[in-house]
């Protein structure tokens, strides 16, 4: 951890290294099957699912801070993605992408049930892993995109994929990035060597560690949830190439 970059900026690093090495496997999809790929966006739909109820708790634990600001805006970002799951089904139905034909895959499962469980500690370590959650959804929504076309086109969808595309487009209209920014005020100027830093404003009171502990542990959640993803998704193809 460098000594001179505040908390927004060591917790993007982090996010930075999970990303970029997370997009390197993705970087040429020809070589998955279009059922693997089917498989992988179901997977993503859990998490656009449960992440509503992650921004209602996370709204709640952060109304323990001594101002409303985080509180705020958490749930700021809870009413703008209330109904994008619904619209996300619907969307992959219209491609042919049933959700409800989805097994479930347990390390989905276990990270949800993790990130959920975080939600309800303290509000400076639930700051910090929603900033880092919110920052990581950009890069999932830039995936999915490329991911959606290369399955529109195998199926040749047509007009019936636009609306998949336009869902991932959406948020990287500003959708993700300004979840990003609106929390990363939060914690900008502020440095992990401070035990407490005393509210200024309409920024509560923050406990740097757990801020960046909340982060990391965010972090790691999704390092392991995308490398269980991966598995799996070289299991399919491996099993398709036998089998071919």
């Amino acid at each position: 951890m460098h000594a001179n970059l505040d908390l927004e900026q060591t917790i993007d690093g982090w996010n930075l290294e999970f990303t970029s090495n997370a997009r390197k496997p993705l970087e040429d999809l020809r070589g998955y099957s279009t059922e693997s790929l089917e498989w992988l966006m179901m997977e993503h739909y859990q998490f656009s699912f449960r992440n509503t109820v992650f921004l209602r708790e996370a709204a709640a634990t952060t109304g323990g801070f001594d101002t409303a600001a985080v509180k705020k805006e958490l749930t700021r970002n809870y009413n703008e993605e209330s109904g994008h799951a619904a619209m996300y089904r619907a969307a992959l139905k219209k491609v042919g992408s049933d959700v409800e034909t989805r097994v479930e895959f347990a390390p989905t499962s276990r990270f949800l049930e993790s990130v959920g469980a975080l939600c309800s500690r303290d509000p400076s370590f639930v700051l910090g892993m929603m900033f880092a959650t919110e920052t990581a959804a950009i890069f999932e929504h830039q995936v999915f995109k490329a991911v959606s076309l290369e399955v529109v086109a195998r199926r040749a969808c047509g007009k019936a994929g636009d609306a998949l595309i336009h869902f991932h487009q959406m948020h990287l209209d500003g959708v993700e990035q300004s979840h990003k920014d609106e929390l990363g005020i939060f914690l900008r100027g502020i440095f992990a060597d401070q035990v407490s830093v005393p509210k200024d404003g309409a920024r509560p009171t923050l406990r740097p560690q757990l801020v960046l502990e909340g982060g990391r542990q965010a972090v790691e959640l999704m390092k392991t949830w995308w490398n269980h993803l991966f598995e799996e998704l070289y299991a399919q193809n491996i099993s398709l190439a036998k089998t071919a």
